[in-house]
């Protein structure tokens, strides 16, 4: 096998691995994502990053930076492909089933008054100018953390001409040539051979995707298994059809095999096996090892 090499750190709770091919070192490669996890913290801080001055301009249209509207651009994509399973705006549905379970009451929240659902068709990007309305709060994790790693890993690959993995949380990224047997990526008690495309795990409590809720329900979903993972062509629609099928419940392994992916339900237990998607792949995406 070509030689690899990693570098491993972690990012506000959650893992991150950069491997190079080659026997390149990753240096500058672990500089690229840091750059960009730093830029990701600054656009979404709680309080004080751009997201929350687009919160409290209360429905107005805020400009924002590149970084900013290239993710809700992704997550909204995201909930359009997935007709609003995959929704970025399960933030208030998050205030709203904290409240619920609190000790105390919540303001605005123990009024009796129904609030309205969620809904990502009531946010607006044009160009650079955002706009949501004040009763909801945009949630990027489920797409942001793929998009990042995608995005990084293209950008490694073209400045080294060489191969790239990228894995933030559950979202993993590869770019540029393949080692000889694939990348080696742990879910759960297999490794996955990753040989082209992303992989992304959604669950209902993993920190990298927020914790998944049904938009349409404001609660967890009703879960066939404790989470979904998934091979596809790209990071983002990995990250996607994982959030959906888990969304979706019992009708998520029938609505998953007619997409380009592979995919298999609770990556933590042995005895399940991979059920390869008929959407048609191009090539085999990845092989699993016990």
């Amino acid at each position: 096998m070509d030689r690899v090499r990693e570098t491993h750190w972690s990012h506000r709770g959650l893992p991150v691995r950069v491997a190079v091919a080659e026997a390149r070192r990753p240096t500058a490669a672990r500089r690229v994502v840091a750059g960009a996890l730093a830029a990701l913290d600054r656009v979404t801080a709680p309080g004080r990053g751009e997201l929350a001055r687009v919160h409290r301009a209360a429905g107005r249209p805020v400009p924002v930076g590149p970084l900013l509207r290239d993710l809700v651009a992704v997550a909204l994509d995201a909930a359009r492909a997935s007709d609003g399973d995959c929704d970025p705006t399960i933030g208030a549905s998050r205030i709203r089933l904290a409240a619920r379970g609190g000790l105390l009451p919540v303001c605005g929240f123990g009024t009796g008054v129904p609030l309205p659902a969620d809904d990502w068709r009531a946010v607006s990007l044009r160009g650079d100018r955002l706009t949501v309305p004040p009763t909801l709060l945009l949630v990027l994790g489920g797409t942001a953390t793929a998009y990042l790693a995608q995005r990084c890993a293209v950008r490694i690959a073209e400045r080294s001409a060489g191969g790239v993995l990228v894995a933030i949380g559950s979202r993993v990224a590869t770019a540029g040539p393949v080692p000889r047997g694939g990348w080696p990526v742990p879910v759960g008690g297999r490794t996955i051979r990753l040989r082209s495309g992303g992989l992304a795990t959604a669950s209902a409590c993993r920190p990298d995707g927020g914790g998944v809720l049904d938009p349409h329900s404001g609660r967890a979903p009703d879960l066939p298994g404790s989470a979904v993972t998934v091979a596809a062509p790209d990071t983002v629609r990995a990250a996607t059809l994982a959030i959906t099928a888990l969304v979706r419940g019992p009708d998520g392994p029938g609505w998953l095999a007619g997409q380009d992916c592979a995919w298999w339900i609770d990556p933590d237990r042995p005895d399940v096996s991979l059920r390869p998607g008929s959407g048609g792949c191009r090539g085999p995406l990845l092989d699993i090892k016990r």
